[in-house]
């Protein structure tokens, strides 16, 4: 792939990344413990605050995720990305999690990327820290985390050290965990 393709393929895959990076709640007010993470077992994770289904918001768009008591993740994502080639189509993201203190995790998911012809174009990688809040209803994300963005052959055509945050309230049964709604102004 030429220099000139490669920074195309990234200029097109900087919003699917950015929208990677929030949706996966790239965050943690530290880095990943290795020695905690090593002794997270299934009972750890299962009383994690984070396990549960989550509204995100990310500095461009709205995703949902669901964090399982076995350390899956799975985040849907709009379907397809606008950029300067044309639309770049995106999977959902799968990818697994593991806590990093009381409140805290280090995840990785990855994305399937493709062209409107449905070839296969490469995958965006996130590697991302969380914090969920004190009372467990949402999360904020912070510093320490990565998106990497690899082409149909996996050479690494980007990686994305810097982003706005993103913002998770936790979804339940009657409540969607959508922010409140600015109240329309009618006429009379």
């Amino acid at each position: 792939m030429s220099q000139e393709s490669c920074r195309s393929l990234s200029r097109l895959n900087r919003r699917v990344a950015l929208s990677g990076i929030g949706v996966a709640a790239a965050v943690s007010l530290g880095h990943l413990d290795h020695a905690a993470a090593q002794e997270a077992t299934p009972s750890t994770r299962a009383n994690h605050p984070n396990v549960g289904v989550w509204m995100i918001d990310s500095p461009i768009g709205r995703a949902i995720a669901v964090y399982a008591d076995d350390g899956s993740v799975v985040t849907a994502l709009p379907a397809t990305q606008a950029g300067p080639q044309g639309v770049t189509f995106s999977s959902t993201q799968v990818g697994t999690w593991e806590p990093t203190g009381e409140r805290s995790t280090h995840l990785t998911v990855v994305q399937l990327l493709s062209d409107a012809a449905g070839a296969f174009v490469g995958t965006v990688t996130v590697d991302a820290y969380q914090m969920v809040s004190a009372d467990g209803q949402s999360f904020t994300s912070g510093e320490g985390s990565s998106v990497t963005i690899r082409d149909a052959v996996n050479t690494v055509v980007d990686v994305m050290t810097s982003f706005p945050p993103a913002t998770g309230i936790r979804m339940g049964v009657g409540s969607p965990g959508l922010p409140g709604a600015t109240p329309a102004t009618g006429t009379p």
